[in-house]
């Protein structure tokens, strides 16, 4: 009987200290940086002061003006369109964010928004109405991969930290 008391209570001091030693996560090399995000008018004619860029063999003209940039974006997420099933990247702006372009897209209706990210253009769909919450979706993207990765990007995805086992049982087990 004495056996299996100190045999528990050793168990127990081992299960103890390996509940506070630090769990060492992978660190990459360099930390995540979230995605240079610009949203802009787009013309579809040449003109001073406007940058070409292209896409897929189309070329467009940006106007110099940001109207959204990445630190507009509250949270970016992988989801699905809801009547295609497509795969989609929903965007939350933050109220500064959320203002703007409700201002912007109300003042220019059927003209077209280009997304660009990392100087790349993602997107330029038509503004069809004012977009007064500073909900979007990104529809387009290739793949469920891609859009998880540009979600990632545009979502400002958290460093990785360091946080010891007993830290990482508690939060998953919290809610139940």
């Amino acid at each position: 009987m004495l056996s299996i008391v100190s045999t528990l209570a050793g168990a127990a001091t081992v299960l103890a200290t390996a509940l506070t030693i630090p769990l060492a996560l992978p660190q990459p090399a360099v930390p995540p940086v979230a995605a240079a995000t610009e949203f802009r008018l787009a013309e579809t004619e040449p003109g001073p002061g406007l940058t070409p860029i292209e896409k897929d063999g189309q070329t467009l003209y940006l106007r110099p003006e940001v109207i959204i940039s990445t630190p507009d974006i509250a949270s970016a997420e992988q989801s699905f369109d809801p009547l295609w099933g497509q795969p989609v990247v929903s965007l939350e702006l933050n109220s500064a964010g959320r203002d703007r372009l409700a201002a912007f897209t109300g003042a220019h209706v059927g003209k077209m928004l280009a997304i660009t990210v990392d100087g790349a253009l993602l997107t330029a769909p038509v503004i069809q109405s004012v977009i007064p919450d500073g909900r979007l979706q990104i529809s387009g993207v290739q793949s469920l991969a891609e859009a998880m990765e540009l979600a990632g990007k545009l979502g400002h995805p958290p460093t990785p930290s360091s946080r010891s086992l007993a830290d990482s049982l508690r939060s998953r087990f919290e809610h139940l």
